[in-house]
């Protein structure tokens, strides 16, 4: 038993033992397919590795890179987060003009003036015959955006000019915070609402230029180019300024600037998808007119109210209150609008006045108004925008292009009336010594606008002009036979055709 347990027990030992040297001798073999298997894997993490941090570069490069596109048609640069951008404007207006008026004759017996003043020039002498022609009324370059979401920025360089195309010079130049809202507060140069005309943008007006009446408003302690300081709110149905304005960025230097506030209140009296009707209020009031100084050859604080005939081809003023000693001096206007579908129309009236400075004479006063009104026939709507409370250019519902669509067509008519007499006395006689013969200006224009594109639009008008002004004095401008006779008709009726091709980013 014991010697056959030992003999199976050998054989066993034997056999186990050459199935370990046998395996011991395959083991190499699998050592090394698991290092290859190992290494292989090795590799392929390594290269997904790589291939994670590819795209983990790419991505934060993306992010850091900045945007580019295109906002309302205009070219854009914006961060990633979309809190900084700069936008690209430009516009241009491209005015022609040709006026119909009687042959000029000589000074001595064609008594047509514009403007007042003493040196021989053409705003003196002009009237006579006002010059045809085509010039660029704006051409304006510039950027706009946002810095760090709470700050808006604006720089417009302006080109062209009234008459001519001058040196280049700053139309805007501002910077402003919106982080209060509804309030926006805002400094730096450029137009403070001043009225609803005013706040209607020059590419979106119904016609080539505004009312005299509502420019004269505007000009008085805004316009294009006017440092100040404002705040600005608006919500859904009203919108409000007020800016505390020094002098524009092109005028002469002088010893101390003018001052004055411009105020202006507007409202949505009642607005549905079909229609709307806007109210509003407008006030400016110069507290310090500019000084000329203690060596001033002329008035030395001198408030002025002059305009041309609502075209801008020539320059030539043809009602003018020449320059009045002035204390203060302030414009109220009184604003209705309604739009409903396609028809648009639009209404201001205002009061002038000046305060005299140091004198027992009236204090001079004068008026103004204009009513106007458009009808789209192809069936848009021009567009109100709240925070200005002013009404924009519609859109054609189809572009003109060569393939379809005629863009949209619009007729328009506005009469508008400027009085600036007071207490002008009876023709042939001087005027009382408070008297103002500024004249009185009464303008009927028609017009045809053609907006071919949301950036492209051509304006047709017609004018006709009357101006009844009488000559305020025998030297207003200069020596005989430059100023006819006191008392005599200075003013004249005329006609005037005009087209403006624009276009704008």
């Amino acid at each position: 038993m014991n010697k056959t347990l030992l003999l199976r027990s050998f054989i066993v030992f034997m056999v186990s033992g050459g199935l370990v040297l046998a395996e011991d001798a395959d083991r190499p073999a699998d050592i090394q397919q698991l290092r290859d298997a190992i290494a292989q894997q090795q590799l392929q993490l390594d290269t997904q590795r790589l291939q994670l941090e590819r795209l983990e570069a790419e991505k934060i490069s993306t992010q850091d890179a900045p945007r580019v596109g295109m906002i309302y048609g205009r070219p854009t640069i914006s961060t990633p987060d979309g809190f900084s951008t700069m936008s690209i404007r430009a516009y241009i207006q491209a005015d022609t003009a040709h006026y119909v008026q009687n042959a000029a004759d000589g000074l001595a017996v064609d008594f047509r003036r514009g403007s007042v003043g003493t040196t021989p020039n053409r705003e003196n002498n002009g009237a006579r015959d006002l010059s045809d022609g085509t010039y660029f009324r704006r051409a304006r370059f510039g950027v706009e955006g946002i810095i760090n979401r709470d700050f808006n920025y604006r720089l417009m360089l302006e080109l062209g000019g009234s008459g001519t195309e001058g040196p280049t010079r700053i139309n805007d130049a501002w910077i402003n915070y919106v982080g209060f809202a509804p309030f926006t507060i805002q400094f730096g140069a450029g137009a403070p609402p001043a009225n609803m005309d005013d706040g209607t943008t020059p590419e979106d007006g119904l016609f080539i230029e505004r009312a005299s009446a509502a420019d004269l408003s505007r000009s008085l302690g805004g316009a294009d180019g006017r440092t100040g300081l404002g705040i600005r709110a608006s919500g859904a149905r009203w919108m409000s300024a007020l800016t505390l304005t020094g002098r524009t960025v092109n005028d002469a230097e002088v010893y101390d600037s003018q001052n004055a506030w411009v105020a202006r209140v507007a409202a949505l009296a009642a607005a549905s998808t079909d229609y709307n009707v806007h109210l509003g209020a407008s006030a400016t009031y110069v507290v310090h007119p500019a000084d000329a100084g203690v060596d001033a050859t002329g008035v030395r604080y001198g408030i002025r109210f002059r305009n041309q005939p609502e075209l801008r081809v020539d320059s030539t003023r043809l009602i003018d209150t020449g320059a009045i000693d002035a204390d203060h001096a302030y414009a109220t206007g009184a604003e209705l609008a309604a739009n409903w579908r396609g028809i648009l129309f639009q209404s201001e009236y205002f009061w002038y006045g000046i305060d005299r400075r140091h004198s027992l004479l009236a204090d001079p006063r004068f008026n103004g108004f204009y009513l106007q009104a458009g009808w789209l026939l192809t069936g848009e709507s021009h567009r109100y925008n709240m925070a200005t409370g002013a009404y924009m250019n519609p859109r054609p519902f189809i572009p003109f292009s060569s393939q379809s669509g005629w863009g949209a067509w619009e007729l328009a008519v506005r009469y508008s009336h400027t009085d600036l007499n007071y207490h002008e006395g009876t023709a042939g006689f001087a005027a009382p010594a408070e008297g103002v013969r500024g004249g009185i200006q009464n303008i009927w224009t028609t017009g045809v606008n053609w907006y071919v594109n949301a950036n492209l639009k051509l304006v047709f008008n017609y004018l006709n002009v009357n101006v009844d002004r009488l000559n305020p004095s025998n030297t207003a401008f200069g020596a005989a036979p430059a100023s006819p006779p006191v008392g005599v008709q200075i003013g004249q009726h005329l006609n005037a055709y005009a087209l403006r091709m624009q276009y704008g980013l």
